[in-house]
């Protein structure tokens, strides 16, 4: 049973319960006595006694009322038999009863309240006569064989809702959630000083505020928020342990003029999604006038309004609900006011998205926020639980993501970021971000499983997408990691995958880590070779030894076989194209798929070549 924002129930939603069970015993709206309940509620409304009384007596002589018996011994069987479990078609047929049963509960329930109004409205008539009044809640137990403590609170003859608490305690020995929605029935207005005495007492006797009793009281304080100010009714509300449950206070706060004094529009915006209230659609339409000089935020409220007028286009797109920049920011407010915030309270931003009906969307600025401001230096644990997180509700890093996070001022972005770009490649995405800065940063702190795995990330990316070769500044980079024969495999791995020329930065870097005499008698290869892309992919000198089984080719090594990776080094203890780059994707623990693919790159690559210095030569 609902009450309105006058503290009274109304009939139809009393019958809420029997709109659930469709199919069985029709709805509430088909139940014939509740045209008799809707006059007694208006008639009690407009305070005319003497109607209710007369529509009273009505109900009661209906004889249909009996049907409501058994919903009056929920804990009783209908017969002595013992219960058997449910057999095939009998499962239907129990449920089908249980249906029933919840309907007439919800009846029952309505008809008490309608009841209640008759034993008001002879109170009012009667005035000490209570003989008329007990008679009352007689005809209601006998009728449906149960006690009605709800009725027997409401003859309580007294001043205020505190006094009829107190009196029936001294009587029954206890109090229940009944008997307090009775005496708020019985004093539907009640003063601030009124209010804190009521729950005072509750408190101390132990009475906890269900959801029922909390919206009850929540419509005392809304009452009150009508005539004076808003803000500090709701202090006081919450200071008194009543928590709020609709909407309904909060609208009221949203409709006053500014400047607000305890919270700003969003603040309390905030704390409505945080205690779990669903927003409703003339709560958006408010703060849109409210939030109209607030650009992103404006937007917001514009976005979710606009999406739950137009609810069918609104389930056909992917970004409903409101944007992702809204909650993105509010983090930042919260790390910019309260810098000792910690990461468990931030975390309640998805559940502020999921109780607003926002969806965690792929690249989101919220989870970028949550890594800059609340992933302190030297916990990536913190970092992994906000992805983890992230990720069960669907979201998928993007380059955005990468970049969000390289543009932020955490100390370790460099490691959150390559962290979510490893993300990035695995979902199959395009990396568009440059990352030159990002490798850089683990070069110059000779991280180097944090530098490989950079680049690993583009080499997962040219396996992908063969389009998207590695980027000449990244394979640069990442040989100045050294040693030599790293260097050397990173530059195959070029060789293979781009006909670029080999630029002066990647030159230099080979020059760079070229160190010891084996070093430098390669390096001589290559600058004999002009460096030019044909001449060292086709230099015998870096040629795969040929296999002694039969599967060789001719004396120019195009039909080379691939010896393995204990076996990379030619002969004479020199370094081969195909060796380097294994030892450099091995290092990188890319699958076998991308190292066969990766080979059989430049094994093409150096036959195309080779044919092409003999078809030139011949020439």
């Amino acid at each position: 049973m609902r009450q309105d924002s006058g503290g009274r129930a109304t009939v139809t939603e009393a019958g809420g319960g029997a709109r659930a069970g469709a199919g069985v015993a029709s709805d509430a709206a088909a139940v014939p006595w509740k045209s008799l309940c809707d006059d007694i509620l208006a008639a009690y409304k407009a305070k005319q006694d003497i109607v209710v009384l007369q529509r009273f007596e009505e109900l009661q002589a209906m004889p249909e009322l009996d049907l409501l018996l058994e919903a009056s011994r929920p804990g009783e069987a209908t017969t002595g038999a013992p219960t058997k479990a449910p057999v095939n078609g009998d499962t239907h047929n129990n449920g089908a009863t249980a249906a029933s049963s919840a309907i007439n509960a919800d009846a029952l329930e309505m008809v008490e309240f309608c009841w209640g109004r008759a034993l008001l409205a002879a109170k009012r008539l009667a005035g000490d006569d209570d003989e008329h009044i007990v008679t009352i809640v007689e005809a209601f137990e006998q009728r449906f064989e149960r006690p009605s403590e709800y009725l027997r609170v409401l003859a309580i003859t007294a001043d205020s809702a505190l006094e009829v608490l107190q009196l029936h305690q001294l009587v029954e020995g206890s109090l229940s959630a009944s008997a307090v929605t009775a005496a708020l029935h019985k004093f539907p207005s009640l003063t601030s000083d009124e209010m804190r005495e009521l729950l005072e007492f509750l408190r101390s006797n132990d009475v906890s505020l269900t959801n029922g009793l909390s919206e009850q009281l929540e419509k005392h304080f809304v009452m009150r928020m009508k005539t004076e100010d808003a803000e500090d009714v709701f202090q006081e509300m919450c200071s008194a342990g009543v928590e709020p449950m609709s909407t309904r206070p909060y609208n009221l706060i949203f409709m006053k003029p500014t400047p607000f004094r305890h919270m700003s529009p969003v603040e309390y915006y905030l704390d409505m999604l945080d205690r779990g209230i669903a927003p409703e659609n003339s709560t958006f339409r408010i703060l849109c006038k409210q939030t109209h000089n607030d650009g992103f935020t404006n937007q917001h409220f514009r976005s979710l309004a606009w999406g739950n007028a137009a609810s069918n286009r609104r389930r056909e797109e992917d970004d409903r609900g409101g944007t992702q920049l809204f909650f993105a920011m509010s983090l930042e407010d919260l790390a910019k006011s309260k810098p000792e915030a910690t990461l468990k309270e931030a975390l309640h931003v998805f559940r502020r998205m999921d109780v607003e009906g926002t969806p965690l969307t792929n690249g989101s600025p919220v989870v970028s926020a949550l890594l800059t401001h609340f992933c302190p230096l030297g916990h990536l644990e913190d970092a992994e639980r906000v992805l983890l997180l992230a990720q069960e509700r669907g979201f998928r890093p993007t380059s955005a993501t990468v970049q969000q996070l390289l543009r932020g001022s955490n100390p370790d972005r460099f490691n959150h970021a390559e962290m979510v770009l490893q993300q990035v490649v695995e979902a199959g995405e395009v990396i568009q971000v440059e990352c030159v800065e990002l490798l850089r940063h683990f070069v110059a702190e000779n991280m180097r499983s944090k530098a490989v795995r950079v680049l690993r990330a583009f080499v997962i990316q040219g396996y992908q997408h063969p389009n998207e070769p590695i980027p000449f500044a990244i394979a640069s980079m990442a040989m100045k990691l050294g040693p030599f024969d790293w260097a050397f495999g990173v530059l195959a791995i070029l060789l293979a995958t781009t006909e670029k020329p080999v630029g002066r930065g990647v030159q230099s870097r080979i020059r760079y880590t070229a160190h010891d005499i084996r070093s430098r008698d390669l390096l001589a290869v290559l600058e004999k070779c002009d460096w030019k892309r044909e001449r060292l992919l086709s230099a015998a000198e870096l040629q795969e030894p040929e296999s002694d089984s039969g599967n060789g080719g001719g004396s120019d090594g195009v039909g080379a076989v691939w010896a393995g990776p204990k076996n990379h080094h030619r002969l004479d203890r020199g370094v081969s194209w195909l060796g380097a780059m294994h030892v450099a994707l091995k290092e990188m623990c890319v699958g076998s798929e991308v190292l066969e693919a990766y080979k059989n790159a430049l094994l093409r690559a150096i036959e195309k070549a080779k044919v092409h210095r003999s078809s030139t030569a011949t020439g």
